[in-house]
């Protein structure tokens, strides 16, 4: 639950054998004061525990920089902190932690990953915004390339972390980019705008759940198209002498990084987020949708 508490989803999850969690974070000015932790910690069970939840899912994504060893360590005390007192209250609270598609320091995120998947349930590695630090050319590119979920489960496998320790994410948006010039070959060149001191990113498109995607499609003169490199969709469209591009992924693409991932070990598959479909929609393509995008996870 993100932002709020529904007694009644609670209710809903447990009658159908699913847990029901709350999501967190943690301001990286108190990381290292011991003190304030523990308070912190103490509001997220006494909340979990009142409202008959199931754990807590902590998603801190600040840039810890390669220099900040008392921060990234103070991190690492967090998650313990809150691994044991969850588990000593009760065994079968679930406790996770979302971390970036790949450890190598995406967005600045120098974490002891190692360490921090000694205490928890698993990881939730988020394959998704990996456009967050463009440093080729400034152009449009697939939120969630294969090739990058590949890259980013084998390195936490090469950090010794268990692939029953991984939960890869996916997205159910996409981004939607103003090209400054779209080429003959569908290079979508975007405005700059920096992030975390890179002079592109994805901050230069806006996300649009799945759902939405057909608003433009209409205004699209070729239809959905296929990248074969990054296995994702994209289609271009012009409104009032604008361009756009946008970079998505659908049920195919969805498949195509479920199978490969399942190859190489991991615990399940998860998505951000649930409600980028609408459920409102009793149309037959509103059915088709929800249908698909669910129908797209494997068995386990």
């Amino acid at each position: 639950m993100t932002g709020y508490i529904n007694l009644d989803l609670m209710c809903h999850a447990h009658k159908n054998g699913a847990r029901a969690v709350i999501i967190a974070n943690y301001p990286k000015a108190n990381m290292t004061n011991s003190t304030a932790r523990a308070i912190w910690v103490e509001k997220q069970l006494q909340l979990v525990k009142n409202n008959y939840l199931d754990g807590i899912n902590i998603d801190f994504e600040d840039a810890i920089l390669k220099n900040e060893t008392d921060i990234r360590d103070a991190y690492v005390m967090l998650v313990l902190e809150v691994y044991s007192a969850f588990k000593k209250l009760s065994p079968v609270y679930q406790v996770t932690v979302d971390v970036a598609w790949s450890p190598a320091g995406v967005d600045g995120r120098y974490y002891d990953y190692g360490n921090i998947g000694l205490f928890v349930d698993f990881l939730f590695v988020m394959a998704y915004d990996e456009q967050s630090q463009i440093r080729g050319p400034c152009i449009a590119g697939a939120n969630s390339p294969v090739y990058n979920a590949v890259k980013g489960i084998k390195a936490y496998h090469q950090l010794g972390i268990s692939p029953d320790k991984l939960v890869l994410g996916v997205p159910w948006y996409g981004y939607m980019y103003t090209c400054l010039n779209l080429t003959n070959d569908d290079v979508c060149f975007i405005k700059h705008v920096p992030f975390r001191g890179v002079n592109c990113s994805d901050a230069a498109g806006s996300q649009i759940n799945y759902s939405s995607m057909k608003i433009y499609l209409p205004h699209s003169p070729d239809g959905i198209k296929w990248n074969n490199v990054t296995e994702t969709p994209y289609f271009n469209f012009k409104v009032y002498n604008l361009t756009y591009q946008v970079q998505f992924d659908n049920p195919a693409s969805l498949k195509i990084k479920f199978q490969t991932i399942q190859n190489l070990g991991v615990r399940g598959f998860g998505m951000w987020n649930a409600d980028a479909v609408n459920y409102m929609d009793n149309s037959t393509v509103g059915i088709k949708e929800r249908t698909e995008m669910w129908g797209a996870f494997p068995s386990f």
